[in-house]
């Protein structure tokens, strides 16, 4: 299976444990080395930047800074879910933020205007899926909108793949 294929057939499309065929449980996902930031597959147009965005400062003004992404995620996972680093928890430009840190399984979970999702951490990689509630999702024949409870699974599930085979 390519890296490509995870992130269509694993977090994107899915047949679960019970059979049920999930068809767009994710708007993006993304499979990237932990190390060398080394894009494996993503989602088109989605991924993990490096460049200026706008940023809120705890006085409350707005100054234009050069965020790292992949920079500040690792910083989170070293530091219980919480990054130092100035903008925060961002993806694709959007500001996230954590919801809950799972410090054993390695699992960031987030939200943002609109959606969340979800960051789980292997020996080699970070499996990164996001969802979006205005985005439809189907479940066999029945369409639910994209929810935090799928995008969860479908990380967590890959991930304890990938700790299974040593990635």
């Amino acid at each position: 299976m390519s890296w490509n294929d995870y992130i269509e057939n694993k977090l994107v499309n899915v047949v679960d444990s019970n059979n049920h065929k999930l068809v767009n449980v994710l708007a993006h996902a993304m499979i990237v080395g932990n190390q060398d930031g080394a894009v494996w597959a993503a989602t088109q147009n989605f991924g993990l930047r490096n460049e200026p965005v706008d940023v809120t400062l705890d006085d409350g003004t707005v100054k234009k800074e050069t965020v790292n992404e992949l920079f500040n995620i690792a910083d989170a996972f070293c530091n219980n879910g919480d990054t130092k680093k100035l903008g925060g928890i961002r993806i694709n430009k959007e500001k996230f933020y954590m919801t809950n840190f799972d410090n054993e399984r390695k699992v960031m979970y987030l939200k943002k205007s609109g959606g969340g999702g979800c960051i789980a951490l292997t020996g080699k990689a970070y499996i990164i899926g996001v969802f979006e509630t205005s985005k439809k999702m189907k479940r066999d024949d029945t369409e639910e909108n994209q929810n935090p409870g799928y995008c969860n699974k479908v990380v967590e599930e890959l991930q304890a793949y990938f700790l299974s085979i040593g990635y």
